[in-house]
């Protein structure tokens, strides 16, 4: 009986210092179920290392429920901004509730899409990822678009598990004969070649993680490859515009082959009324960003208005497929036919 007493006092005591220092870490921005973390990338290093500052605006890509964004907002500050970005619609709804409970005003949510964060053009004095980029399976589509997002001198900044944990959480086994998966930073060397950027530092001071800051290479030294193609087109025809493309589009070092640009080629020949022309632009665009929603939705509506109905059901399904929630392409793709007559009345 005395031992049972004994036993439930010491599980009381314990049970309120554990959510004593629960508590203490959620006034220190920290939750519960994230204090695993707190240990292993100790925001306060982490910060330092990369030069977060007062004032500063912060793009976050994959940020979830919050738990590094908080500590990016205290950080910069009432002065600065952190823009969330993530796919999750839960989350970030989370996220909006959290930054009200904890006070601040200097987060907004952006949903975004794999290959996109959509941050405003030009705003960003840092775009940071923390235990994401290995998730992904094609993340240079990714790093080019959140480029648009950066100020001259940006840095990218990517914390990324140790090869060891990403081992082990993906069952890669290095010791496998005629096996040799690249290490992260193989990866990540890689990616900042192919999206436009170049690795200035590795930072290793965290036993589990590498933080590795890219700069991306000067956008005045890249050169609008839609201003490139569009003359090779005008001067030479369309399928010089097309070897054109094919000779440049891996060499993002050097063009800007940003989704937006083909866009705009796209757009910019439909304007001059040169609709085959438009159509191969918007192709290019697709063969850089298969899953671009927004290129397949312009490219049906050319093929609609150039008189292809079957190719533009094609493209209106496909943006559809990759953006469900796209409005414009379910009501084009249940009345394609109607709209198809309307626009091409046959000849009596």
């Amino acid at each position: 009986m005395k031992n049972n007493l004994v036993t439930r006092v010491i599980s009381m005591c314990l049970l309120s210092f554990f959510s004593f220092h629960a508590l203490d870490a959620q006034n220190d921005l920290t939750e519960e179920w994230e204090m695993q973390y707190l240990q292993r990338q100790p925001p306060d290093k982490i910060l330092a290392a990369i030069g977060v500052r007062q004032g500063m605006v912060i793009g976050e890509i994959g940020a979830g429920r919050g738990r590094f964004t908080v500590y990016m907002a205290k950080e910069v500050g009432p002065s600065g901004k952190i823009y969330a970005n993530d796919i999750d619609e839960k989350a970030l709804s989370y996220l909006k509730g959290r930054a009200v409970r904890q006070g601040f005003k200097n987060i907004e949510t952006i949903k975004g899409r794999g290959d996109d964060p959509r941050f405003p053009d030009n705003s960003l004095d840092m775009a940071v990822m923390v235990l994401v980029y290995h998730m992904l399976e094609s993340p240079d589509n990714l790093l080019k678009n959140i480029k648009n997002g950066l100020r001259p001198g940006a840095n990218l900044i990517i914390i990324d598990p140790v090869d060891r944990l990403i081992d082990g959480e993906f069952g890669i086994d290095r010791n496998k004969p005629g096996e040799k998966p690249p290490t992260i930073k193989e990866r990540i060397e890689k990616s900042a070649r192919e999206a436009g950027y170049e690795l200035i530092r590795t930072e290793t001071f965290l036993p589990e993680d590498y933080i590795f800051i890219l700069k991306p290479i000067e956008r005045e030294k890249r050169i609008n490859a839609g201003e490139k193609i569009r003359d090779e087109i005008l001067q030479s025809g369309i399928e010089a515009g097309k070897k054109f493309f094919e000779k440049i589009k891996t060499d993002t070092l050097h063009y800007n082959l940003s989704e937006q640009t083909f866009l705009n080629l796209g757009y910019e020949f439909y304007g001059r009324r040169t609709l085959p022309e438009a159509i191969a632009s918007l192709n290019m665009g697709i063969g850089l960003y298969p899953k671009s929603w927004e290129l397949h939705y312009s490219l049906g509506e050319m093929n609609l208005i150039y008189g292809d109905k079957e190719k533009a059901r094609e493209s209106f399904k496909l943006s559809l497929e990759y953006n469900p929630s796209n409005k414009s392409a379910e009501y084009v793709l249940k009345n394609l036919d109607e709209i198809f007559d309307q626009t091409h009345p046959k000849k009596e």
